[in-house]
């Protein structure tokens, strides 16, 4: 539990933050099926800032209306 804890800020933070900037890539996203789901849809990241109050279970489906309805959006991939 301690050591999930302590990496806590690298996964939910550093990862998903990394080398973007505050006018195009403001975060970093992952689609897919395995690392989605390995860390609870939390590599949604892009998606999350977009809608903040959607809820976390909800952020697959999100990401597939954003690409349907905006295909030239430009996303960071996490990994």
């Amino acid at each position: 539990m301690l050591i999930g804890e302590c990496l806590t800020a690298f996964f939910a933070v550093w990862t998903v933050h990394h080398d973007c900037d505050n006018d195009t890539h403001f975060s970093r996203t992952q689609r897919g099926k395995f690392i989605p789901r390995a860390f609870y849809n939390m590599f949604y990241h892009t998606e999350h800032h977009l809608f903040p109050k959607v809820p976390t279970c909800h952020l697959p489906e999100l990401a597939n209306r954003i690409e349907k309805e905006i295909p030239e959006i430009k996303m960071k991939k996490v990994f």
